[in-house]
């Protein structure tokens, strides 16, 4: 049974682990799935800005929701003006606090955000994974390992393409909640349904 297990726990690691750093964005014209934001450790949140593609003018910010009315940060990061490696400390939090990054769109006055119940569609608007600082263009010595955020500045209603690449950043002190893909629930359900006949067949 322990070996199983052992099996049962390799697999997960190795789905979780191939999940990171796929940048850019490996499923463009499908909504991204939401992933939970949360503060690694107490201290700041430091973001770095990665690039842009967007012709609209954005910014971004950051909020710690854990507690109503949200702690938010100024606006940062305009993306016409910002340069990759540009670095911003956005706001102090405590280790666990939920976190939201919130894009505003300033040519369209539109709120979007990683949190689809902010956004003025509904809908979520940032790419997560994690940033490992190899092998991802740009490379740059300024921008450390962290999590990365694509953000899409359009709605459906507006012609998104949900490529997830108009704005682009690196937040350290980020931690993010994967959920398993459904074929990985079915995988890890068929492994353990394997454990009574396990048990016949070898007595433990």
């Amino acid at each position: 049974m322990k070996n199983i297990f052992l099996t049962l726990t390799f697999v997960i690691s190795v789905s979780f682990y191939a999940r990171g750093d796929i940048i850019p964005y490996p499923s463009p014209g499908t909504i991204a799935p939401t992933i939970s934001l949360t503060a690694a450790t107490t201290g700041d949140i430091v973001g770095y800005f990665y690039g842009a593609s967007a012709g609209d003018t954005d910014e971004v910010q950051v909020c710690d929701t854990t507690v109503g009315p949200a702690d938010c940060s100024p606006l940062e990061f305009d993306n016409q003006l910002s340069t990759p490696g540009d670095m911003v400390d956005f706001l102090s939090v405590s280790a666990g606090d939920t976190l939201v990054v919130n894009l505003y769109n300033q040519t369209t006055h539109t709120l979007l955000s990683s949190d689809p119940a902010i956004s003025n569609d509904g809908v979520n608007h940032a790419y997560v994974t994690p940033y490992t600082g190899v092998g991802a263009p740009p490379i740059d010595s300024t921008i450390p390992p962290g999590t990365f955020i694509g953000m899409e500045d359009l709605e459906a209603s507006q012609g998104s393409d949900f490529d997830y690449n108009d704005d682009q950043f690196v937040f350290t002190n980020v931690a993010t909640s994967v959920t398993p893909e459904p074929s990985m629930l079915i995988l890890c359900i068929g492994l353990l349904g394997l454990l009574p006949v396990a048990r016949r067949r070898f007595g433990f």
